[in-house]
């Protein structure tokens, strides 16, 4: 077990090691993304095995002021999802709310995967559609030249529709997964006709090992890699972030990470109620590259809760003490 967890990190650096550029941010981050496969991937819907309910919200960059009302990003992304077990399936849902100064971005989505049982694991495909909305206040901005035709006035939004599939597999010990997200690249005219603003197709990489270390302490090392498909000439190409947890007795958990060209990251959380149903995660990120354009900090809490697993004509099954977790 040793030596495949060595193995993992092995390649986990090798891979990453050989980029040496930074992403666009076109969609938000998240420090705890772990614990939000299925806003990156749609065929990880129901891979959990119950229901789960999920809420999240993230301040970018806090206290950073850019414009009249501030300039750091607030990010909040509900979602649910659950497996269908009768039709080897899983659904799910997320509705996002994004700000960045006089910019909006929203986004509803509904997912739906098929789980196929391959060797000693599942491989799940998944597509996933909604609407997604872009709008922006000009009377925050301050132009250098009046006038300017990309400039129109007031608030004004556009909404297009948006597409995403994805692959995800997974075991007891690991998952890998990896999706294309705005595949058909809708275009906003935000008030302009001589200005557009798309949205590039984006790919998303994402793995992550479980090694049991003792009876007690797991270790949980996993990564994400995203890359835009064919960027113009002003969006740089890729990023990857880079995380290691440690979970006591499947309740408490701490973790270290890394986000290229951007600083650290540093999680926290623990597992509440019977089943460790509710869960409860906090994450800060320590700013070091290009602290002139951001402040210093960004902040996540995470707060989800999982329903029992539906056992519909069987009988409850009875765990002892020292399994029941």
């Amino acid at each position: 077990m040793k030596s495949n967890l060595y193995v993992v990190l092995l390649l986990v650096i090798g891979t990453f090691s050989t980029f040496d550029v930074s992403a666009q941010q076109q969609d938000p981050q998240f420090s705890m993304f772990m614990f939000n496969q299925t806003y990156y991937n749609p065929a990880a819907v129901g891979a959990e095995g119950v229901p789960r309910f999920q809420l999240v919200h993230r301040t970018q960059y806090a206290g950073y002021q850019g414009v009249d009302n501030g300039g750091s990003q607030g990010t909040q992304l509900f979602s649910f999802n659950m497996p269908l077990k009768g039709i080897r399936s899983g659904v799910g849902l997320y509705a996002l709310n994004d700000k960045v100064g006089p910019q909006g971005y929203q986004s509803v989505q509904i997912a739906y995967a098929y789980r196929l049982a391959i060797k000693s694991g599942t491989l799940a495909l998944g597509v996933q559609g909604g609407i997604y909305n872009q709008s922006i206040d000009y009377s925050i901005l301050r132009p250098g030249e009046p006038g300017d035709p990309l400039l129109a006035d007031g608030k004004v939004n556009g909404t297009q529709p948006d597409l995403t599939a994805g692959l995800y597999y997974s075991t007891n010990d690991y998952y890998v997964g990896a999706s294309l997200k705005h595949i058909n690249q809708s275009v906003f005219r935000l008030g302009t006709t001589v200005g557009v603003n798309p949205l590039n197709q984006t790919a998303n990489l994402m793995a992550g090992y479980r090694y049991q270390w003792n009876d007690a302490l797991e270790l949980m090392p996993s990564v994400l890699y995203k890359f835009v498909v064919k960027p113009d000439p002003s969006v740089e190409a890729s990023s990857y972030e880079v995380n290691l947890m440690g979970m006591y007795e499947k309740r408490y958990w701490v973790g270290a990470g890394y986000r290229q060209r951007e600083g650290f990251m540093a999680t926290v959380g623990l597992s509440l109620l019977q089943n460790n149903s509710l869960r409860l995660g906090y994450a800060i990120d320590l700013i070091t590259g290009n602290q002139s354009a951001k402040s210093p900090t960004s902040h996540e809490i995470l707060l989800s809760y999982a329903l029992p697993e539906p056992r519909a004509g069987r009988k409850p099954i009875i765990r002892t003490p020292r399994f029941r977790y």
